[in-house]
């Protein structure tokens, strides 16, 4: 019993981290763009991605990516299995691991290739010449050579693998890991902390973050038509996002360098009409300081510039018309924005939906479908309620059948604590209206929305009250 216990003790400590083949020293990480694999520009299939960093950046450096320091007495016959997660090899290639000993066969382990699968590698010890315990093995297609003199940068010392990636995404992980046993099966490498290494990551080449958001208001007390910030009016008000640069060592997306991205601002442009055509508004949204060209329906604006080289910040300003006779009721909406880069062979990949914020209400507003008015024998009224502590303006934006536009601000007030009515006579004399007609009526009061709520009926004759639908902005 005391034998099998020592014999088991031995073969605990055999398989501990002690005795395990280190991948981590000596191998080199690399980095793949995302951008340029998902557009195509870089291919994911064996024919352009290698292993680590194949190529040297300073003098004496070997091209050898992965490398195993081995902590073990190795015999003829043991075995060392590399795995890979995350990617794949490609089957049909040359596996070599050779000795960074001076004089492979004399003084070094010699090792022989016996079989792969997309996720491993089978070497053989063919060889064994003095002592192992601190070898080091480089994992190449046969062509590696010790280094004896300094090899110049981008020298052939050594070939790396070929690889391809299970996922393009940015995130993605690749890692290399190493299991060697004897001849007998057992185990001599087990998993520990050194025997699992990171060699390669997608990354994301060129990033946008929208470091400023939009944060104006849409002024109700200005009947809709210009912005306010904290109860102010604001001339504009400006997103910006940030770009950086993160240069991947393989799968580059390399931009053109002239006008090589399009920033698309996707969201409502009534009021900020500058560059449609024939236009009388004068409202703007600028991108990068230029004005966007605003497309017909008025639902986004795009402009054309160079990308900043390494860091930098585009900015959107938005900026309603400030002539009275021009100016337009401006819609609440949420804006986001397109970013397509363009490298110089025409090939493009689009970062979308960027969030650039806002412009909301400085009040509460609600749109009324069908309001008849001014007829004799129907009655309209609206009633607000205001629980808060804060009196609020109302204004009355309306289009009728006919496409005729009109805005007013009622004389009295959503006042705090109270019930306001606003009557047929009412809308009727602030529109100046001169007979009946049916409205697609906004009420809107400047007042915090969680205080105010707001219904409407109208009566004809007396066959009793129709509620008037109503939907919130």
């Amino acid at each position: 019993m005391f034998k099998k216990t020592l014999i088991a003790a031995t073969l605990a400590a055999l398989s501990t981290s002690a005795m395990a083949v280190d991948v981590t020293t000596g191998s080199t990480t690399t980095t793949y763009g995302s951008e340029a694999l998902v557009s195509g520009v870089a291919k994911n299939d064996y024919t352009e991605l290698l292993l680590g960093t194949p190529t040297p950046t300073s003098a004496n450096i070997d091209l050898s990516t992965v490398k195993l320091t081995l902590g073990a007495e190795y015999s003829v016959g043991d075995t060392i299995t590399i795995s890979i997660a995350g990617g794949t090899f490609k089957q049909s290639e040359t596996f070599a691991l050779n000795s960074t000993e001076a004089v492979p066969g004399t003084t070094g382990m010699s090792v022989g290739f016996l079989s792969a699968t997309d996720t491993t590698l089978l070497f053989r010890v063919t060889e064994v010449n003095g002592v192992t315990d601190g070898q080091t093995l480089v994992l190449d297609k046969g062509t590696y050579v010790p280094t004896t003199t300094t090899p110049a940068v981008g020298g052939t010392d050594a070939t790396s693998n070929s690889i391809k990636l299970n996922s393009t995404a940015v995130g993605t992980k690749v890692t290399i890991s190493a299991l060697a046993q004897t001849s007998t099966g057992l185990t001599i490498d087990s998993s520990g902390t050194t025997d699992s290494f990171e060699i390669g990551s997608v990354i994301q080449e060129h990033k946008y973050v929208a470091t400023t958001k939009l944060n104006a208001d849409i002024d109700v007390a200005d009947e809709r038509k210009a912005l306010a910030v904290s109860g102010a009016v604001a001339l504009s008000d400006t997103a910006t996002l940030t770009y950086t640069y993160d240069a991947a060592a393989q799968a580059k997306f390399v931009l053109d360098g002239s006008n090589d991205v399009t920033m698309t601002v996707n969201g409502s442009f009534t009021g900020f009409e500058t560059g449609v055509t024939d236009a009388t508004n004068l409202g703007k949204i600028a991108i990068a300081g230029t004005n966007a060209t605003v497309a017909a329906d008025l639902l986004s604006g795009k402009d054309l510039f160079n990308n900043p080289s390494s860091a930098g910040t585009v900015g959107f300003v938005f900026t309603p018309d400030d002539a009275a006779a021009t100016r337009v009721v401006l819609n609440t909406s949420t804006y986001s924005v397109d970013a397509v880069l363009e490298t110089a062979a025409a090939q493009k990949f689009t970062y979308a939906n960027i969030a650039l914020g806002e412009l909301a209400l400085n009040g509460a507003s609600e749109n009324f479908g069908y309001v008849p008015v001014g007829y004799d024998a129907v009655t309209t009224q609206f009633e607000i309620g205001n629980k808060g502590s804060v009196d609020g303006e109302i204004t009355l934006t309306a289009f009728d059948t006919a496409g005729n536009n009109y805005s007013a601000v009622l004389p009295q007030k959503a006042e705090a604590g109270k019930l306001t009515k606003i009557s047929d006579a009412d809308i009727t004399s602030a529109f100046v209206l001169a007979g009946g007609t049916k409205l697609k009526l906004t009420i809107t009061v400047n007042s915090p929305a969680s205080n105010i709520s707001m219904s409407g009926y109208s009566n004809r004759g007396t066959t009793g009250r129709m509620a008037i639908s109503a939907t919130t902005n």
